[in-house]
């Protein structure tokens, strides 16, 4: 009995460090489908967690990183983002496992992988001679050269092209500028979007045996962020360059979290009305596609400090998202 439960083990072992490669793999190797792979990559470390523990989902999450580096040739700067999608699956396996609230497992999560790459970055910089600022830099402007190239081949007109290629430092200056907030948006995203896929994968794989949270789409941001909200927007007022580009990210930041919130609210409303899942399908899909959508969401969920769109009552302690 103890070794059929074994080889079971091995062979749910293998089975992750398999479909975790596989997702790696394919988040590099194709143009479109790629990238929605490298945004579920945290998914079944995530899984496997529950599934392994802590040792075997960190083996996964190594072997997949090994595999990747073998399949691609060497190391490279898309490998150095995997490794930090991949350290995002793993801590929030775990911060999960501990039963911490959703939004310090998400926050604790997305910490830790910034503290790393930060680090992994002025490392690197130290070793290259180059610094941190140049490595990211260069890194910037070599993708806004293959978007150029990307649009030449799309045949894009002769006249944009010369003029995005003409604006190419004020678009890196920006970048620049806005990466740290665009980096911690990102992984909040990230992590957000596998959280829900996560638990709804759980719980159909394993019968309920695994709970990730409550119901997602009752979560409600702290009241106080509001406050850091008003503090960004006055920044923004102050003619002090390095404080407006402070206050920009900040907002940035503000505003994916109380998207997540607005995305919560139309969750709860779905559910409440029994939208079928097709049609939930399409307007998530189109919400995605439409940016101007994201910020009248996040808008909503911003109002809700007041307006208590759900009427949560005031020891609610669920979380972000829905089903």
């Amino acid at each position: 009995m103890e070794t059929a439960n074994q080889n079971e083990g091995h062979k749910i072992l293998l089975s992750g460090i398999s479909l975790t490669s596989l997702i790696c793999a394919l988040s590099i190797s194709i143009p479109v489908l790629g990238f929605a792979c490298f945004l579920i990559i945290p998914l079944p470390v995530i899984y496997y967690r529950f599934r392994l523990g802590t040792k075997k989902a960190g083996l996964v999450a190594l072997c997949a990183l090994i595999f990747l580096i073998f399949f691609s040739g060497g190391l490279s700067a898309d490998l150095f983002f995997i490794a930090g999608m991949l350290m995002l699956g793993f801590f929030i396996g775990e911060f999960a496992v501990k039963k911490l609230p959703v939004e310090k497992t998400v926050g604790y999560a997305c910490g830790v992988v910034l503290f790393a790459g930060t680090f992994g970055l002025i490392l690197y910089g130290n070793i290259s001679n180059l610094g941190l600022v140049r490595v990211i830099s260069d890194y910037i402007g070599k993708n806004l050269e293959l978007t150029i190239d990307l649009y030449k081949n799309m045949g894009m007109p002769e006249e944009s092209i010369v003029m995005l290629s003409d604006s190419i430092e004020p678009i890196k200056y920006v970048l620049m500028s806005i990466l740290p907030s665009l980096c911690a948006a990102g992984l909040l995203f990230s992590a957000w979007l596998n959280l829900l896929l996560a638990k709804t994968v759980l719980q159909r794989a394993s019968k309920n045996k695994f709970q990730l949270f409550d119901r997602l789409n009752a979560w409600k941001s702290p009241d106080f962020l509001v406050w850091g909200v008003v503090g960004c927007g006055l920044l923004l007022l102050v003619p002090s360059p390095f404080l407006k580009t402070l206050g920009l990210n900040g907002m940035i930041i503000f505003t994916i979290i109380y998207f997540f919130q607005g995305i919560a609210i139309i969750s709860f409303y779905f559910e409440k009305k029994k939208i079928p899942l097709a049609i939930r399908a399409l307007l998530y899909g189109t919400i995605i596609i439409q940016q101007i959508f994201i910020l009248a969401i996040a808008g909503v969920g911003f109002f809700d400090v007041w307006l208590n769109f759900r009427q949560l009552g005031n020891n609610n302690k669920q979380i972000p998202l829905s089903s």
